[in-house]
């Protein structure tokens, strides 16, 4: 047994609650460690479960987040065998918001869950990972082959046998029902292909009297099947773009660089910085990328979205720029600042994994990589002279950093008894945060107020800033925290999100995490009541300051001055247990960006004050 196990071993013995929870873990993952076959020996036949988790920890599953329920648990038994750790959470859209960070930062992620009371209750979780390209695996149990005979109104059961498969059909890339054992290995591989090449969940539903059985398992090309499979770009329609897309640069005086996530999504963000830096591009990123590059690299401006901007140079640098290369991003309402972004197409190049568009020029059958790769290979040299031929030469361009990024303004000692707002408690926090803090931000103001934040290294700040769905923190804190241990989540979460999922706290207490949450209490969706407010945004005071109490792990305090939440934040940093800050703020603060958009949408919409 490992010296740390040891260790926590004897806390637990010396009567330590907190030690025994997580000798408990570890010492199961220790002997799951021990007992695992390394590498595994794949077999020509194997029973369906076996093979099922066995080809998820190939592909780079390393943890399962779930519910079990009754046609699920056959299934669960074998994940219980196999090297993958199965972690149960409270709620099924906490174990899919938790898959869905996990796999941001893995690679891929994997929810198991029972027929359609948890696979409906998670498909919300689910249908945000898709929209946000997250590669997450759903697996649901379900009812027996020999179940379904003669269409009975069994439990569970909402229409037809077919239900849930048709609504996952919806917000996935591929899906199988394993009813058939010939089939089987070749169907789930085929949706694991899918959910890696093309970064969005599927759906695997598995039958409780199937996962059993033996099936044919094609050993011989397992191996083919390690890389995500990719087309070839048609040279000639490839030439073409890299052809106009450099006439676009060659014109170009202030370029500029919108970083997207699908950069992250598929490695290729160290190609789009070589890029940056051969040229001399400035690079600023969408609410959804941010962090994708990181933010104290010396190009790096900001967060650009429209009236939701990190700063008003980031603003002004991206909309006066005569060339955008959106590189990877989304189009959507909340990249653009609710369409106060002002992005004339005429000057913009948008490319993606979906498409490749110049201008006014659309070109299909060009891959996103190999497009990257042909702006890379321009040669630096005249700026006089404009060849038709790709490679060819481009100039460096004089970018020099209108507002370079400074530290946040310590606390003086006059400020201390000050009352908070969004915007200091922002300041406050980014004085706290190193290397080893990952953000992990809710939806409402402790997003748009997060978008200040500078974080040193990439993947450090998680957030469902397209799909918007309140919840999310809490869990995909839990996500983030079994994807890196080495990360601490730092989690913002307004009062409202964290009474939907505030109790996976108990998930994280048991797991022995010790996440900092922030729980932003403005006494209600905040947010909702500065586009219309009404009873509808009321929502019950809970007592935030007691609730690692209730859980029986953690520490828990309320901050309602800056120099409260100063001190909080210092103590929890030194601490390694689990923390929660109540942060007591006015009903009617915003935080800067907040307030910028509202005002700008105000004045579009001609609202009168």
């Amino acid at each position: 047994m490992p010296a740390k196990v040891r260790k926590l071993a004897h806390d637990s013995a010396n009567g330590n609650g907190h030690a025994k929870a997580t000798a408990a873990i570890a010492i199961a993952s220790a002997r799951k460690a021990a007992r695992a076959p390394a590498p595994f020996q794949f077999r020509a036949r194997m029973p369906m479960g076996e093979f099922l988790f066995a080809y998820l920890h190939r592909r780079g599953v390393r943890h399962s987040f779930g519910v079990p329920g009754d046609f699920a648990l056959p299934t669960f038994a074998w994940l219980e065998k196999s090297p993958i750790q199965s972690i149960t959470m409270t709620h099924e859209p906490g174990a899919g918001f938790a898959a869905d960070a996990y796999s941001r930062l893995n690679g891929i992620g994997l929810v198991c869950v029972t027929y359609c009371v948890g696979g409906l209750n998670v498909l919300n979780a689910i249908a945000g990972a898709y929209a946000e390209k997250s590669p997450v695996v759903v697996i649901s149990g379900a009812p027996g082959r020999k179940d379904r005979e003669k269409d009975p109104l069994l439990h569970h059961k909402v229409k037809t046998f077919e239900t849930q498969r048709l609504v996952y059909d919806e917000v996935t890339v591929a899906s199988a029902v394993l009813l058939d054992e010939e089939r089987a290995a070749g169907e789930i591989i085929r949706c694991i292909d899918a959910c890696l090449r093309h970064k969005r969940p599927v759906y695997i539903e598995v039958p409780h009297d199937m996962v059993d059985r033996e099936i044919p398992v094609p050993v011989d090309q397992l191996s083919a099947h390690d890389a995500p499979l990719r087309n070839e770009s048609d040279p000639e329609t490839l030439r073409a773009a890299l052809d106009e897309t450099h006439e676009m640069l060659a014109k170009a005086k202030k370029p500029i660089i919108l970083a997207g996530v699908e950069l992250h999504r598929y490695g290729l963000t160290d190609l789009a910085v070589q890029i940056a830096e051969k040229f001399n591009i400035p690079i600023a990123a969408d609410l959804l990328s941010k962090s994708a590059v990181a933010e104290n690299h010396p190009l790096y401006l900001g967060v650009y979205g429209g009236a939701m901007s990190s700063d008003q140079h980031v603003r002004d640098y991206v909309e006066s720029s005569d060339c955008v290369l959106m590189l990877g991003s989304f189009i959507t309402d909340m990249n653009l600042g609710i369409y106060t972004a002002k992005l004339d197409r005429s000057r913009t190049i948008l490319a993606t994994t979906e498409a490749i568009k110049v201008c006014y020029h659309h070109y299909d059958d060009v891959e996103f990589d190999d497009y990257l790769k042909g702006i890379a290979a321009f040669k630096i040299g005249s700026s006089k002279t404009l060849r038709a031929s790709v490679p060819s030469s481009l100039r460096a361009f004089p970018f020099k950093h209108p507002n370079p990024h400074r530290e946040p303004k310590p606390l003086a000692k006059a400020e201390l008894t000050e009352p908070l707002t969004m915007g200091e408690v922002i300041r406050i926090l980014s004085l706290h945060l190193d290397d080893n803090c990952c953000v992990v931000s809710d939806v409402g103001d402790a997003l748009f107020g997060a978008v200040g934040i500078r974080t040193a290294k990439r993947a450090e700040f998680i957030a469902p800033a397209y799909y918007l769905s309140m919840g999310f923190a809490v869990p995909a804190g839990i996500g983030v925290a079994m994807a890196n241990p080495a990360l601490r989540p730092l989690v913002l979460v307004g009062d409202g999100a964290f009474q939907m999922t505030g109790t996976e706290i108990s998930t994280a207490t048991r797991l022995g995490q010790s996440p900092i949450i922030l729980i932003l209490n403005n006494e209600g969706y905040g947010t909702m009541r500065k586009i219309r407010d009404g009873s509808f945004n009321v929502i019950s005071q809970w007592n935030y300051g007691k609730i690692c109490e209730l859980v029986g792990g953690g520490e828990s305090t309320v901050a309602k001055t800056k120099g409260e939440l100063d001190g909080a934040i210092r103590r929890a940093m030194g601490s390694r247990t689990l923390q929660v800050i109540e942060v007591r703020l006015p009903r009617n603060d915003m935080s800067p960006q907040l307030a910028s958009m509202s005002a700008e949408l105000s004045r579009l919409r001609g609202v009168k004050k």
